[in-house]
């Protein structure tokens, strides 16, 4: 089983790292109110400069983390089992964390145990996997909305000719939409966002395919590469800001998104605009 795409986009994983910060807070106070083992909090300058010590390295082991995942399902295909290892590692890194700082935070009033390990462990599996749960709900909520959105447009496409069919990575067809109601589609990595209308309404979905692959799928159609990350639809063009081996476009859709045609696509560009 593959996971939710949404869940390893830049947005989610920068959004579970404050979130497990924003919560681990209050839980850590009432958690250290009934333990005699947890020494965070603020009851003193000294508790609470190991606090922040403590959660300076713990933020930076899960945006490392978070670098890393970003990274390996980019290239990889992230399956369930793969993803709790995942976490698993990051319990026990934070665990760890917390077990190195205990002498020197308790003046080793507390001593290194294997109880104090599986406590810490406890605590931090109480912190994190809450907020996992609701961003593991936010990401199906979203992906399957998106497919819904997707499924929709695809039936409206099929009743025209001028439709055009994007596949994954796996080969296998992801979407199908009206070429005209494509706006424009932005790389993200292994990811491709493809913005386009469906009922008058601007939608998004996330296809995991390199845009290389792109080019041949688009074929024949008004949508043409002017940046390295984005490929935009001809007829969306709002406005068309001409400079030295340069240009600006602007997409007719609500936000009036901006995009830049880099020097390497200038003139081909160019061309095909006067053409169309």
């Amino acid at each position: 089983m593959e996971m939710h795409k949404y869940l390893f986009s830049k947005r989610f994983l920068t959004l579970s790292v404050l979130t497990i910060f924003l919560f681990s807070i209050p839980l850590l106070l009432i958690y250290g109110y009934y333990s005699d083992t947890i020494w965070l909090g603020f009851k003193s300058w000294r508790n609470f400069g190991f606090t922040l010590v403590f959660y300076a390295i713990a933020i930076s082991i899960m945006t490392l983390s978070k670098v890393i995942i970003y990274k390996y399902q980019s290239l990889h295909r992230l399956t369930l089992v793969k993803f709790i290892l995942w976490v698993a590692v990051e319990y026990m890194a934070l665990a760890l964390d917390y077990l190195l700082l205990t002498p020197a935070a308790t003046d080793y009033e507390v001593p290194i145990s294997l109880s104090l390990f599986l406590k810490a462990s406890l605590c931090v599996t109480l912190i994190i996997a809450l907020p996992y749960a609701f961003l593991c709900l936010g990401a199906s909520y979203m992906a399957l909305k998106e497919e819904f959105d997707a499924f929709k447009a695809g039936i409206a496409a099929n009743e025209n000719k001028d439709r055009v069919t994007l596949y994954d990575y796996k080969g296998e067809p992801a979407l199908t939409l009206r070429a005209d109601a494509i706006l424009y589609m932005e790389s993200q990595d292994n990811y491709v966002m493809i913005h386009y209308l469906s009922e008058g309404i601007e939608h998004k979905y996330m296809l995991r395919c390199p845009t290389q692959k792109l080019d041949a799928m688009l074929e024949g159609t008004s949508l043409m590469r002017c940046h390295r990350s984005y490929i935009v639809n001809l007829n969306h063009i709002y406005e068309f800001v001409r400079g030295h081996k340069r240009a600006d476009i602007v997409i007719d859709n609500k936000d009036r998104k901006e995009i830049s045609v880099s020097k390497s696509y200038y003139k081909a560009f160019i061309t095909r605009l006067r053409n169309t």
